[in-house]
């Protein structure tokens, strides 16, 4: 498939390239050849430098405002499903109103219409030979990055996909022979670099046209994972690496406080034990991962290649290292419980810990060693969470199939098969009821933890056969929605448990890859977007992001 850069088109209206206007915000209309309006098209104001957006959704007419603080030179651009990206230069003063309209032209040609599919639907491309296939390789491979993006669908040879797959399945502990064939097969044959075109559906919800969305970008992010509030300041605080990013909503600026060595190697405990370094991390120390805002006002952090408990003071800007002890490789995610006592999961070594900040000492739980998928190598506890009905602690073992409870004060563990495929950062909402996103299948999965009773909800695909890839999921506090991720087709998903519906939010960057949700006291909700590696032709503009989306009235 041969990929290029849209056609420029004009903006018609007001809005010539270099005038001057007095703006507080923008009123357009969008439409297409015919003069039909176009609905649920993004529209997005961009900063000069790139590193700030502001993005509506046009209405059912084709109508659309969008409300501004920003001034001087800016870009606003238009973007609907099977029509050519258009855009045009401005700028804008402090006051008044600029009026806009938009003429978009459908795609047309099958490079038009292979370049504007979603990764979901090239991932089609894929000719499994088996419904557990495909989920054993969804499990195994889209945990970095979509498949189906840019880079991944170009033609490439037989040598190039048998190292990627290599090293995709080194990040999953597993050299399984056979699989490592059959997906370089897979690979090879499906991504020949030709147009690809099916019928996605541009269908959208009503409440998705009265959203908006903010995003921030994060200039040096390797991999900005887990984010947060400091409900002292507002600030959202996230990881990445060996630094801490902090982004000022309000001055929409962000700046990057580099975390010291604290005596850490590089590499973390990796080279030492005489393990290659996970994710491509070779030049960090500590790897940080999680975050959680702790009650005595600092962050708490899991450092995966440290093997360490991180806090950070947000006023002092002072670090802390905790060793975690037992043998501990890969702390991932960390959740509090009602007591201030941090819970997490210990990836590669297969465990859970218990952190408690007042002492700064860890207990390290070994969990068991079954598993549902033995070629995985790595079992993987990933996602946690404490109940908040009785405190029991919830994990999941993402590569084993299997989800577990660990009795807070007895510390027993006791593990469950779950009806799905690839459990993930499962979350509980105020009631007890644990949400939990199947990767594999595609699905929301909602666990009754009294009488052990499941109930799966199906992701809404764009197009039959799509994959979804719901990553991670949280519950809104406020509204107790469930906001589920969906790596695959730049996405994010509301579900309304009382409704049991869910609602799809077209995300404004492509090669939009979510891997957690944080919630400002303002009812926005947020989710950093950080594939590996964050490169332009992975996601567009080359770089890890923040996304905040306001739901409007």
């Amino acid at each position: 498939m041969v990929r290029h850069s849209c056609p420029l088109l004009l903006v018609v209206g007001a809005l010539l390239a270099g005038q001057s206007i007095l703006a507080a915000g923008i009123d357009g209309h969008i439409v297409d050849g015919d003069d039909a309006p176009i609905a649920g098209a993004l529209i997005t104001l961009v900063r000069a430098d790139g590193l700030y957006s502001e993005t509506v959704y046009s209405d059912n007419k084709g109508l659309f405002h969008l409300d501004t603080a920003l001034e001087g030179d800016l870009t606003l651009r238009a973007r609907a499903p099977r029509f050519v990206d258009a855009q045009q230069t401005l700028h804008l003063l402090a006051a008044g109103t600029a009026k806009a309209a938009f003429k978009m032209r459908r795609q047309t040609s099958p490079d038009e219409l292979s370049y504007g599919l979603t990764a979901s639907a090239q991932f089609k491309r894929l000719k499994f030979k088996s419904e557990t296939q495909r989920k054993d390789f969804q499990n195994d491979c889209l945990s970095c990055h979509q498949i189906g993006n840019e880079r991944t669908s170009k033609a490439a040879p037989v040598e190039y996909w048998q190292a990627t797959v290599e090293r995709m399945l080194g990040y999953v502990g597993s050299s399984n022979k056979e699989t490592l064939a059959e997906y370089v097969e897979l690979l090879s044959k499906a991504f020949d670099g030709k147009p690809y075109v099916v019928e996605q559906s541009t269908e959208v919800a009503p409440e998705m046209l009265r959203a908006k969305i903010t995003e921030w970008k994060l200039p040096g992010a390797i991999i900005a994972h887990d984010g947060e509030v400091n409900p002292k300041d507002g600030r959202f605080y996230l990881v990445d690496g060996d630094a801490v990013f902090i982004t000022d909503p309000v001055a929409n600026r962000t700046e990057t406080v580099p975390v010291p060595a604290m005596n850490v190697p590089l590499g973390g405990n990796f080279p030492a034990l005489g393990l290659p370094i996970p994710i491509g991390m070779n030049n960090s120390r500590h790897g940080m991962h999680s975050l959680q805002y702790g009650p005595d006002g600092r962050f708490y952090i899991t450092s995966a290649l440290g093997g360490t408990i991180t806090s950070y003071d947000p006023t002092s800007r002072e670090f802390k290292d905790y060793p975690v002890g037992g043998g501990a490789l890969w702390p991932h995610t960390l959740r509090f419980d009602k007591k201030g006592i941090a819970w997490f999961t210990i990836s590669i070594s297969n465990q859970v810990g218990r952190f408690d900040p007042a002492t700064g000492e860890s207990k390290v739980i070994d969990l068991p060693k079954t598993t549902n998928r033995p070629s995985a190598g790595f079992m993987f506890p990933y996602g946690i969470d404490v109940s908040p009905t009785d405190g029991s602690v919830w994990y999941t073992r993402l590569w084993a199939g299997k989800i577990g409870r660990v009795d807070p004060k007895t510390l027993a563990v006791k593990e469950y098969d779950p009806p799905l495929s690839g459990p993930r950062r499962l979350r509980f909402d105020a009631s007890g009821t644990l949400w939990i996103p199947a990767f594999g299948d595609g699905a929301l999965v909602k666990l009754d933890p009294k009488a052990m009773k499941y109930t799966t909800y199906k992701m809404p695909r764009l197009s039959p056969d799509e994959s979804e890839a719901p990553y991670a999921l949280a519950v809104d506090p406020r509204r107790q929605d469930v906001w589920i991720t969906s790596n695959m087709s730049d996405r994010l998903f509301r579900f309304i448990p009382k409704e049991q519906r869910f609602i799809a939010y077209r995300m404004p960057t492509r090669g939009f890859y979510s891997r957690e949700f944080f919630f400002p006291a303002d009812g926005r909700i947020c989710s950093p977007a950080s594939p590996l590696p964050a490169a332009p032709d992975v996601i567009e503009g080359g770089m890890d992001t923040i996304a905040c989306l306001d739901l409007g009235k």
